[in-house]
């Protein structure tokens, strides 16, 4: 089992209007998306070639993919239609005092640190 620690990415106010936004920490970019009083985190990443999901539009729940129209579900991190057929990578998250946290791998906390 690998290990996981919290990191804290953002607060509830930075979202301010927005429904997604994306946070780097360490070598990984996590894209965070809010549906009413929930945070949803999956890495920043199309599935079909690596590109960064956060210029993508958001419909009912769903991001497309702004360079080959894949589309994903934000919650689940399901390929809901291709070209990607690999879901993406979700994270737990758990809001504290208007803090949102996200469950990452221990690498992450030691390249951070630089114990890498």
């Amino acid at each position: 089992m690998n290990e996981t620690t919290w990191h804290q990415l953002c607060e509830l106010n930075d979202f301010a209007g927005a429904n997604t936004m994306a946070r780097n920490i360490a070598d990984r970019s996590i894209l965070l998306y809010r549906s009413g009083r929930e945070i949803f985190a999956v890495e920043n990443r199309c599935t079909h070639l690596a590109m960064p999901l956060d210029e993508g539009r958001v419909i009912g729940g769903q991001i497309i993919c702004p360079f080959h129209g894949a589309c994903f579900n934000l919650r689940t991190g399901a390929a809901v239609s291709g070209p990607a057929v690999s879901p993406l990578v979700t994270h737990h998250v758990r809001i504290e005092d208007g803090r949102v946290y996200v469950e990452l791998p221990v690498e992450c906390d030691l390249a951070v640190s630089g114990k890498r």
